[in-house]
């Protein structure tokens, strides 16, 4: 479940909170102990209550942080679902459909090639994102055509061509 950390996190400081009100109570109440008893309870139910808060704090802190990466997903998957099942997705309209800014959707692109999840090009000009049949592109990669514009490419990187004339950014499938 995403979010339990903070859940857990609520629940145990929660805890703490209540661990140290009840010793506190407990200790006022008691008539058989005297002051430096009672004051030694409470600050032993203190620091007991300090530790298992800290605890609470860092589940807190992991489940933001498990939160924020799992929002990171979805938008990744939100973008690989739009040009799966379009084909061609103005980049403009991924911005606007997710609210995010053109560098933050180049990024989430760049993101899905790295993990092998996306194969296709970019028209940077055209401003278009484009997924194509593996086949396609390795037989443009093969004939050193752009499946774009149709002119010459240039190796960009590893698994990426450059066209030359167009500036769209081919990601080619990784072979096994």
């Amino acid at each position: 479940m995403v979010g339990s950390g903070r859940l857990i996190g609520i629940i145990v400081i929660a805890l703490a909170v209540a661990m140290m009100g009840g010793v506190t109570i407990w200790a006022l109440s008691n008539d058989k102990m005297e002051g430096g008893g009672k004051s030694l309870t409470i600050g032993c139910a203190f620091v007991f209550a300090v530790l298992i808060a800290g605890f609470g704090v860092w589940f807190l802190m992991q489940g933001k942080t498990e939160s924020s990466q799992f929002a990171e997903v979805e938008k990744q998957k939100r973008i690989l679902n739009m040009v799966q099942t379009q084909g061609t997705v103005q980049i403009s309209s991924i911005s606007l459909d997710m609210n995010m800014p053109v560098d933050k959707v180049k990024s989430a692109i760049y993101d899905l090639v790295g993990k092998g999840l996306f194969t296709g090009y970019v028209d940077w000009k055209g401003g278009k994102l484009v997924s194509a049949d593996a086949a396609t592109l390795n037989q443009a990669a093969a004939n050193g055509k752009c499946p774009n514009c149709g002119a010459p490419q240039t190796v960009g990187g590893k698994g990426i061509i450059t066209c030359e004339y167009c500036g769209a950014d081919i990601f080619l499938p990784q072979t096994s």
